[in-house]
């Protein structure tokens, strides 16, 4: 036995009525333990004598416990984190013929996440615990006092502290199995680990959906990369949904405060072989529509590479104009949509009286309904998007572009904008680039009597009428050192003084 072999002692000579005490002993204990720690144990010989068995002894933790790692040299080596689960104590156990009115059980110990020298010491105190009751069953003992007490022997009441530790400098038992370790390789264990056993304990266990609020088993929900986990028939309906819908770029973490990516391994499984392949070709379609550079084919919709306005469908190789959508034409003007629907219109009728067709072709159609819709919009002068104006004044906001421009002429609203004003002797008044966006402006701004506060109906922004300002606080910009907030208009205050005249002139 390799067990004996590796620890001092000899077996002593005992009469049979002792040996047959001995094995009624081992057997008592042996099953007093496989009923307490069954699913951990390993019977290594069956009927074998001496008994040679091994137990995995796991530590209380009920709260989790802190793990720190220091390196040798390194000051700042950044690695703290919590586990909820520890690596087991191996203890193997060979239980000789003398166990236990003579000898105890020879035993080992492996730890992965403890270095020799913590090992040996564990080793030292279960020798103990047998001096201190000899001739009595240990080994439930041991297991017991392995599974509460060896962090607080070892010191880690407060946290596991993992270092690098020079074992040829120390006593290392000889009881004490397997290698010297660095510290990252016991950090990457204990991580590893201790994720194999939440994933384990997560699935075993019962969990409320918060999609459908109902509750179910673990192996029924589907855990996201962002730690949120919901349940299997909600995910599904939730991906295939938005699948049908085309809203791909939507399929996120169903939790309102996160929306963390979904792998796409996994919406493989959610959606099933179909849906997936759909699911790939919008993605495609949504990222190649975000480049600037890229333009469909008209004939195939293939998607293509933008060179110069031009650009050549890898699939039927027909090279068109990115811009009309038409046969590539170098060196000739591109035909604006109202020039191309006359274009088009000439054709048909020419087809019809050749050849007596029935209606105009789709693309006529196409073309008309950008035409009207032309008509009745103005166009964005950054982007060209068509903006409707509802109501409001003519101060544009284009949703497409984000930038400002005129709706009464259609052009940018910048600083040089031109001001217009009804008398050159008066204060400017608001930029205007037409003499119709100053009506306008004019209609929704007009005073109530001799009060130059003004409101503006349009875009809901107080005004003074002298200056043409913005009003923040009435308090701050009328007054001595500001703006009269009641003054009489010109023509009135032109006619007044001639009544005056007129009865002087008289009375003299």
């Amino acid at each position: 036995m390799a067990l004996r072999d590796s620890q001092q002692g000899e077996e002593p000579d005992l009469p049979d009525e002792q040996l047959r005490s001995n094995d009624q002993l081992q057997k008592d204990e042996m099953l007093a333990v496989e009923a307490i720690y069954g699913d951990n144990l390993n019977i290594l010989g069956e009927n074998s004598v001496p008994r040679y068995f091994q137990i995995y002894v796991y530590c209380e933790i009920p709260d989790g416990i802190s793990v720190s790692a220091e390196l040798r040299g390194v000051d700042d080596y950044p690695t703290k984190f919590s586990v909820e689960h520890l690596a087991p104590i191996s203890l193997t156990c060979l239980m000789p013929p003398s166990y236990p009115s003579h000898h105890s059980p020879y035993f080992t110990l492996a730890v992965q996440w403890l270095d020799s020298v913590k090992i040996s010491s564990l080793c030292d105190m279960l020798e103990s615990l047998w001096a201190q009751q000899p001739g009595q069953e240990v080994v439930f003992e041991w297991v017991q006092w392995l599974q509460s007490s060896t962090l607080s022997h070892l010191g880690f009441d407060d946290g596991i502290v993992i270092r690098d530790s020079d074992s040829t400098m120390d006593h290392v038992d000889v009881r004490v199995v397997g290698g010297i370790l660095s510290v990252e390789d016991v950090v990457q264990q204990l991580i590893s680990y201790n994720e194999e056993q939440c994933q384990e304990s997560f699935l075993q266990g019962f969990h409320v959906c918060m999609i459908c609020f109902s509750e179910y088993k673990g192996i029924d929900f589907i855990k996201l990369p962002c730690r949120h986990y919901f349940c299997r028939n909600c995910m599904e309906t939730y991906s295939r949904m938005h699948v049908k819908e085309g809203s791909v770029m939507k399929i996120v973490c169903p939790d309102n405060k996160c929306g963390g990516f979904v792998p796409p391994n996994l919406l493989k499984r959610l959606l099933g072989e179909s849906d997936f392949e759909r699911w790939e070709r919008l993605i495609l379609e949504r990222t190649l529509g975000a480049m600037a550079d890229v333009a469909y084919c008209p004939r195939c919709q293939t998607a293509c590479l933008e060179n110069e306005d031009n650009a050549q469908c890898p699939k039927c190789l027909f090279s068109f104009c990115t811009r009309c959508r038409d046969r590539r034409h170098i060196g000739e003007k591109c035909l604006t949509p109202e020039e191309k629907l006359l274009s088009l219109q000439e054709r048909e009728k020419v087809r019809h009286l050749n050849k007596g067709g029935t209606g105009p072709s789709k693309l006529v159609d196409e073309l008309s309904s950008i035409k009207e819709i032309l008509r009745s919009c103005v166009p964005c002068p950054h982007c060209g998007t068509g903006i409707t104006r509802v109501s409001g004044c003519n101060h544009m906001l284009c949703k497409n572009c984000g930038k400002l421009f005129c709706y009464g002429c259609g052009k940018p609203l910048t600083p040089a904008h031109t001001s217009y004003s009804l008398d050159t002797k008066s204060e400017p008044m608001l930029p205007f680039e037409s003499e119709q966006c100053r009506i306008d402006y004019e209609k929704r701004t007009a005073k109530l009597g001799n009060n130059n506060h003004v409101f503006c109906e349009g875009c809901q922004v107080h005004h003074c009428a002298l200056c043409r300002k913005v009003v923040r606080k009435s308090s701050e910009h009328y007054g001595p050192r500001g703006c009269k907030q009641h003054t009489v208009e010109p023509e009135v205050a032109r006619a007044r003084p001639k009544k005056n005249d007129d009865s002087q002139s008289e009375s003299l």
